[in-house]
């Protein structure tokens, strides 16, 4: 029997996390999870689902209730004017990554992301049947996308989307209002879709959070969103997307022959969490972490001469350790120190002696964990043949 997708992890990540998950007292800093966990009152939003027997699906586009609450989110928070008809509600984020790449690229199309970028998106595209075409993340201009769409077409491809992701996972680069003007005009001359992945929307470290479509409209973007970071409640598995109707309709297509709509119940709670503006709580706190979180990581780095890319925002840093193989020192790392990190390779062919830690831990937890991994890259540094 053939099989169009091989069945094993495509990712070291995958691969690094599963032999984490079976062992014991592991400092996981592979994966984007808060430290913090949503308020003890939060449970009762389950409870209160369930008394109201929303036991049923939902519209394929997502709970009316909640999109109506999204949509006041939306203007309010991100500047961003649409009707409930504008958004869907999928099961979190990635899934509304999916079903764009999917029904725009998935025929061989191509679509740009940032180099390096989050894995989950050239991940996605081989599963959808789409093409990859890498941008380094500080050069978005009009004319590299205008260099980029022609060497798409001298292979014969068509480009059809561009990824903008902000604060971007994993440096934390955020985009200029600037760019983000340039990358809208190109998107118009060209008909192609902007994808703005915002999933670290409160998660900036300076000024404020600009969502691309409070400055280019609805046209030619789709924003997606997700509840997992703002409230720190990654198995809540809630994302939103905001659109053009006919891209969110074909959305919501795909998802009700996926999985006809997202939990009843899930989404129950994540209209609650918004109507009680829990995030004010969480993220103030989550900031505060984050920053303090980054100054040791930054310190830590000094000391050993190694280099970061400085973020703005987000929940990781991004670390260039001279020298290593980032996938043989992950795996060394797991095994001998009980550490669990992301390889720069799975961000891109340009990383391979880069790491992606989250600094979303407590800080004895991320202190020990670089503890482990500055012991283990003065071994293999060490040990490495000369000459």
């Amino acid at each position: 029997m053939r099989l169009l997708v091989e069945p094993k992890f495509d990712l070291y990540v995958d691969v690094i996390t599963d032999e984490a998950k079976k062992c014991k007292d592991v400092i996981q800093l592979q994966w984007g999870e808060l430290a913090s966990v949503p308020p003890d009152r939060v449970k009762n939003f389950f409870v209160e689902a369930f008394e109201r027997r929303l036991t049923r699906y939902t519209l394929p586009h997502g709970d009316l209730e909640l999109r109506r609450v999204l949509r006041k989110k939306l203007a309010d928070k991100n500047g961003i004017r649409a009707d409930v008809d504008n958004i869907i509600v999928t099961i979190g984020g990635t899934a509304a990554i999916n079903f764009v790449f999917r029904i725009l690229a998935g025929d061989g199309g191509y679509i740009v992301i940032q180099d390096p970028s989050w894995f989950g998106y050239p991940g996605i595209a081989r599963y959808v049947g789409a093409r990859i075409y890498r941008i380094p993340e500080n050069e978005y201009s009009y004319e590299s996308l205008e260099n980029a769409k022609k060497e798409i077409e001298k292979k014969g491809g068509t480009l059809r989307i561009i990824v903008m992701n902000y604060p971007s996972n994993p440096t934390g680069h955020v985009f200029d209002v600037s760019t983000m003007k340039e990358v809208v005009e190109f998107a118009r001359d060209h008909d192609v879709l902007i994808l703005s992945d915002e999933a670290y929307e409160d998660y900036v470290f300076a000024g404020k959070h600009i969502s691309i479509a409070s400055i280019g409209g609805l046209d030619n973007i789709v924003s997606v969103f997700t509840i997992s970071k703002t409230y720190s409640f990654t198995g809540l598995r809630i994302g939103y997307a905001v659109g053009p109707k006919e891209i969110i309709d074909a959305m919501a297509l795909a998802q009700v022959h996926t999985y006809i709509s997202p939990p009843s119940i899930n989404q129950y709670v994540a209209r609650r969490l918004l109507e009680e503006n829990i995030a004010k709580e969480i993220v103030k706190e989550n900031i505060k972490l984050l920053k303090e979180n980054l100054r040791i990581v930054k310190e830590f780095t000094e000391k050993n001469g190694w280099e970061i890319s400085e973020p703005k925002g987000g929940i990781y840093a991004f670390i260039r350790l001279p020298g290593i193989d980032s996938v043989e020192f992950s795996l060394k790392l797991l095994r001998y120190e009980k550490v669990a990190v992301a390889p720069g390779a799975d961000f891109g062919d340009c990383w391979k002696d880069w790491l992606r830690i989250t600094i979303a831990k407590s800080k004895s937890e991320l202190l020990e964990g670089l503890r482990r991994i500055e012991k283990q890259y003065n071994l293999t540094t060490c040990t490495k043949p000369r000459g």
